[in-house]
Order: C-alpha cells, then sequence, then structure tokens
C-alpha cells in the first residue's frame, strides 16, 4: 500500500466512524414499536425530511450511473435526468404527498402496497403489489452495493477489492440500520446529503481545473467527440421514455414513499417537494458533466466499465487527502439508499406478509423480526453485487420501470372514485408482466415501438385501469372512504382547502 492510499484509507475510516456515530446517536431516541423502527414515529420535519428523501433518491444512479452514462452518450444524460427527475418528480411528491399522508396517519399505513390495497381491503392487491415492489427493490439495492465497491476499488488504486468494497459497505449500512431505524437512517442521510451535494460541485470543479477550465473541457469533448455534445447516441424515444419513467418511479420507489409518510405533517411534505429541485439539478449537472469530460482524460472505456469514471476521475486529478473526502462524499450517496432500500423492503415484508398472518408480530418481536430480514436482504444484496449481471443503468432501466407502474393503481386509489379492486388487480398484473416478459425478450422486441419496455407497459396498464374500471360494477360506499377522508381533511370550516 503506497503512502497515498493509505491518507485516502484513513480518511474514509473517519467519514465512516463519524456516521457510525451519528447511527449510535440516534438510538438514544427509539422506542420499541416498529411504528418508531420502521417511520421515526412519523416526526421529521422539513429540513431532516428533505435529506432523507433527497439521500434515498441519490444512488449509485446519479454518481456512478449518470457519468457512466454521459460517458457515452454525453451532455444529453443532464437534460433528462434534471428535466425529469428534477422537476417533474417534485410535482408528483406536491400530488401525491398530501393525499397519501391524510390515509397513512388515519390508517398507519407505511407501505406503497399497505395504500393500495386498503383503498378496497383486497388481500390480493396487497400480496401481488409487495411481492412486485420487493423484486425491483432487491436489484435496486445491488447496483448501491455495485457503486460502493467499484468506488472504493478505485479510489485506493485497487487495494481494497471490489469483493471487499462491497462487504465494508454491507457492514456499515448494516450497523447504523440496525442500530437505529429509520431515525438513524435519515439523521445520517441528512449529513450525507450536506456531504455529497457539496462534495460533488468540489469534484467538479477539480475536475474542470485540471481540464483548463469548463470552457477548455467542453471544447476538447467538441473536437475529439462531437457526437457527445449533440443528441445521437440517444434517440428520441429513449430520451422520452427516460423521462416519463424517472419521473413516474421516484415517488413510487419504497423507500421514497415511506419517509414522504414519516414527515410530521402535509404541510413538511410540500415544503420538501418546493426545494428538491435545486438539489437535483445541481447534482445531475456536475456528474453529467464529468463523465462527459472523462471521456478526454480515460477514451477507451467500453460498455459498464465507464460506470468506474468518477471515482477514476477523483484519483487521477486530486490529492490522496482529498480523494479521501471527495471519495467519502460519493460513499455517502451510495451508503444513504442502500440503507433506506433495506428498511423499506423488510418493512414492506413484515407489514403485507407476516403482520397478515394468523398471528401477527406485535411491538418487539416485530422489530427484531425486521432486523432479521434487513440482515439477509442485505446478505443477498452482496452476493448478487458480486455476480455484476449487468451495468448501473441497464439494471435500474428494468428496476425502475416496475416502480413506475405502482403510479396506476396508486392513481385508482387516491383519485378515483369510480376505480374498481379488479380494475388495480389487473392493471399490475398485465402491466409487470408485459414490462418482464418484453425486458428478457418473450415477447416481440417491436412491441416497444422504440421506446424503453417500460412506456408501452405503463400506457397498456392504464388502458387496462380504464377498460376493466368500466366492465366491473361500481365500488360500494365503503370502498370510496378515501376519497371521502381526502376531501374532508382538504377542506375548511368555510369550504376552502386547507392550507396543506
Amino acid at each position: 500500500m503506497t503512502p497515498e492510499v493509505g491518507y485516502t484509507i484513513v480518511m474514509m475510516i473517519i467519514y465512516t466512524l463519524f456516521i457510525v456515530g451519528i447511527g449510535w446517536w440516534s438510538t438514544k431516541y427509539s422506542k420499541k414499536s416498529l411504528e418508531d423502527y420502521a417511520m421515526a414515529s412519523r416526526e421529521f420535519r422539513m429540513w431532516v425530511l428533505f435529506g432523507s428523501v433527497f439521500g434515498a433518491n441519490i444512488s449509485a444512479v446519479t454518481l456512478i450511473g449518470i457519468p457512466g452514462t454521459a460517458y457515452h452518450a454525453g451532455w444529453v444524460a443532464w437534460p433528462y435526468f434534471v428535466s425529469c427527475w428534477a422537476w417533474g418528480t417534485p410535482f408528483l411528491f406536491y400530488v401525491l404527498g398530501g393525499r397519501a399522508y391524510v390515509i397513512a396517519q388515519k390508517f398507519g399505513y407505511m407501505t406503497i402496497s399497505e395504500m393500495i390495497s386498503g383503498r378496497w381491503k383486497s388481500p390480493r392487491l396487497a400480496y401481488i403489489s409487495a411481492l412486485f415492489l420487493i423484486v425491483y427493490t432487491v436489484p435496486y439495492l445491488m447496483t448501491g452495493l455495485m457503486g460502493g465497491a467499484v468506488t472504493l476499488q478505485e479510489i485506493t488504486k485497487g487495494f481494497i477489492p471490489y469483493w471487499l468494497g462491497a462487504l465494508l459497505v454491507t457492514v456499515v449500512v448494516l450497523y447504523y440500520l440496525l442500530a437505529g431505524g429509520l431515525r438513524g437512517a435519515a439523521w445520517v442521510n441528512t449529513f450525507q446529503t450536506a456531504v455529497f451535494l457539496v462534495g460533488g460541485v468540489v469534484i467538479f470543479l477539480i475536475v474542470a481545473y485540471a481540464l483548463g477550465g469548463p470552457a477548455k473541457a467542453t471544447a476538447g469533448v467538441l473536437q475529439d467527440y462531437p457526437h457527445l455534445l449533440d443528441r445521437s447516441k440517444m434517440s428520441w424515444q429513449q430520451f422520452f421514455s427516460y423521462g416519463v419513467i424517472l419521473t413516474f418511479s421516484v415517488t413510487m420507489f419504497p423507500q421514497v414513499f415511506m419517509r414522504i409518510l414519516a414527515g410530521k405533517n402535509p404541510k413538511s411534505v410540500k415544503q420538501m417537494a418546493m426545494i428538491y429541485p435545486l438539489g437535483g439539478a445541481i447534482i445531475f449537472f456536475v456528474m453529467a458533466y464529468c463523465g462527459m469530460w472523462g471521456k478526454t482524460v480515460f477514451p477507451d472505456l467500453v460498455g459498464s466499465a465507464s460506470d468506474s469514471i468518477m471515482p477514476m476521475l477523483l484519483a487521477h486529478f486530486a490529492s490522496p487527502w482529498v480523494v479521501g473526502l471527495l471519495g467519502a462524499a460519493i460513499f455517502a450517496a451510495l451508503m444513504s439508499t442502500i440503507d433506506s432500500q433495506l428498511m423499506a423492503a423488510s418493512t414492506i415484508i413484515v407489514k403485507d406478509f407476516l403482520m397478515k398472518s394468523k398471528k401477527p408480530p406485535t411491538g418487539e418481536a416485530a422489530v427484531k423480526i425486521t432486523r432479521m430480514i434487513v440482515l439477509i436482504l442485505a446478505v443477498v444484496g452482496y452476493f448478487l453485487a458480486l455476480a455484476k449481471v449487468a451495468g448501473i443503468i441497464k439494471i435500474i432501466e428494468f428496476a425502475f420501470a416496475g416502480f413506475a407502474l405502482n403510479w396506476i393503481p396508486m392513481f385508482g386509489a387516491l383519485y378515483w372514485k369510480r376505480c374498481t379492486e379488479a380494475a388495480a388487480f389487473w392493471a399490475i398484473i398485465i402491466s409487470q408482466f408485459f414490462l418482464i416478459f418484453l425486458t428478457v425478450g418473450w415477447l416481440p422486441a417491436s412491441l416497444k415501438f422504440g421506446f424503453l419496455p417500460g412506456l408501452p407497459a405503463m400506457v397498456l396498464g392504464v388502458i387496462v385501469l380504464v377498460v376493466v374500471t368500466y366492465i366491473t360494477p361500481a365500488p360500494s360506499a365503503e370502498a370510496n372512504e378515501y376519497i371521502d377522508i381526502i376531501n374532508r381533511a382538504f377542506k375548511g370550516k368555510k369550504g376552502g382547502t386547507v392550507a396543506m
């Protein structure tokens, strides 16, 4: 190990000990209930809620996948993420947040599947929606571990091998998550959000300075790789597909949805949605341009090897101490999503499967079972990360599309009185299996019409929801309880809308 690598490792250790300390401190405020362990007693105000939700979003996709995509596709990686994820998603936070919060407070819901199935009191909806949420969460979890392993391997110049990097990420996340639950994760995520927002800008400035400034760096791209400054590497169908899928998927990430419901009140959720675009616009811009500029520094990366471009640039241009600090920024973003995914998936299993058994666990027993499931899922994610079945962006194209499809039954549950249980059920079944069959090649590729598989699957799901709704009997008054509760909550004493 060289002295330079030693300095980097020391900085990473200091950072890791600090966040472990935050997780330990959060245990002082813990209570022995699932509501507290999984939802932090729903007490987050705006800034902690923002740090928690933003940290849950900014994952390996942002700090590893976007630079890797920009390396091949160019600047276009920035506008499609910013225009849709950073602006469209907060709008959906605003649209969804108040309504979902009201229903969750009334019934004690924590998960997407509870929210959808509760509208019609349907066990089959709970099981099928929960199953698909877990199916997509596990590969998404895998990308975070892959990104952490790649980062540690590159910034330590191979001293920490891939398998050990993934293991270290897993162990650190497990410690503060098993100890402090969602409260510990949220406090850590709030700190981590500040670290990687500042760190991302610093990385951008270091790379730009090393290449002679932003203008000269971009001019070098124009001279050697002019296709990276147009949209020739991304068809309009792909661009449009990403925009729609990303916009709808983020609010349906199980980990994000749970954190929305952990807000102190609907006002906190909507305040968070208002400041979210600024953070998104900044981090997506700096990551995309660094990835594109990286093509001129390391021109021969092929396929998913480009996922390493950010840590490679960092190790190439920064001093060892700075590499350690900024490597911690990347590390922070990856862990902030991994912890929330583990918490979300374990809560889904407990709430939507075990709690519906003849002898559901309660109190401290429920917390112990949730912790055990967190541990099991982390081990599964670790071994999947070692397999490296595909590049990060390829994995999330599939997972994000699956999450986005949940907006179809969610809309029916929260907004549409006429919508029926059968319509929601068949919309989930047909759209999800259509997506899976298109992705694995069991259906003709022509059915994609040039788009990513998720987009035609969404269109088909909407059609099924509408058609089945109108060919099945209207729901009972009891099934419209959601809408009545929401309408009452949003009405003032004189019939005006309550400021939420």
